[in-house]
């Protein structure tokens, strides 16, 4: 049985900024490890987020259907495919924006960040060329045009198989690699390690996630957020020793939706 959330420790609940629902065993946990200044700014740090599930046929994936991994992009004709290093990049993620917003709001209710309707394109650079994070794309285009083919320099690398994604809303917590934790706790980082313990123990981490925390050892993107990270094996991917694309943004970013700046991160196993 999941362990019952508490929706409103504070009894304040109309304001979203203030914390997000949480199992209770964690809210308890937080209040055992952080005194009575500190664990309301833990809970503060708690994000909403998105786990999506492979809907593989088995039946047991939950949430309505927002998109897919893998297949090929819908791309609108005055779009071109996008490249990095002179190949074209790979489908990672093919996202149903409004699907997505409204499985956000089944579950927490809050602002939703991302954009409300149109297909939101995950393109990513499946060599891993490019260290500093410039080797991904993400388009938000309109709903509607039809499959476009993959294109010529790619025939040897065929697209990610097509797998359709449910959604449910899913708590995200920081990890001990997360600064914004680190910080609340200068004199003794073994809070902020046993915090994260304690976070793993009462949120399950999702092998698809949209927005929240990172999941990974992928290096953090000083100034950034993750906004998708997908696990290799769940989109059905062979990158070799990597098992982790993400793609990460700023705050500012995010508000603007601009996502031409979005950067890439990678987990190496």
């Amino acid at each position: 049985m999941a362990e019952p959330l508490l929706t409103d420790p504070a009894g304040l609940a109309e304001d979203r900024h203030l914390p997000l629902p949480m199992p209770y065993g964690m809210y308890a946990a937080i209040r055992a490890r952080a005194d009575e200044r500190t664990a309301p700014l833990v809970d503060r740090l708690l994000r909403s987020s998105l786990a999506l599930t492979p809907d593989t046929g088995g039946g047991t994936a939950e949430g309505p259907i927002v998109g897919r991994l893998g297949g090929l992009p819908g791309l609108p004709a005055d779009e071109e495919w996008p490249e990095y290093a002179g190949h074209p990049m790979q489908l990672l993620a093919q996202l149903d924006c409004a699907g997505l917003a409204e499985a956000h709001a089944a579950g927490d209710g809050g602002r939703w960040p991302l954009p409300a309707d149109g297909l939101l394109l995950f393109f990513h650079d499946d060599h891993f060329s490019d260290f500093a994070g410039h080797g991904c794309r993400v388009l938000h285009v309109p709903a509607g045009a039809p499959p476009r083919p993959q294109p010529a320099g790619r025939d040897e690398l065929p697209p990610l198989p097509a797998v359709p994604v449910r959604a449910r809303w899913a708590l995200s917590a920081p990890s001990y690699q997360d600064r914004e934790l680190e910080d609340l706790f200068p004199d003794d980082f073994m809070i902020a390690l046993d915090l994260a313990s304690d976070f793993r123990d009462h949120l399950t981490r999702p092998d698809v996630r949209v927005l929240g925390w990172c999941d990974t050892d992928t290096g953090r993107h000083e100034g950034h957020r993750p906004v998708l990270q997908v696990e290799g094996s769940a989109a059905g991917a062979d990158w070799g020793e990597a098992v982790n694309a993400s793609f990460w943004i700023t705050d500012e970013d995010l508000a603007a939706g601009r996502f031409d700046r979005v950067r890439h991160g990678v987990e190496v196993a």
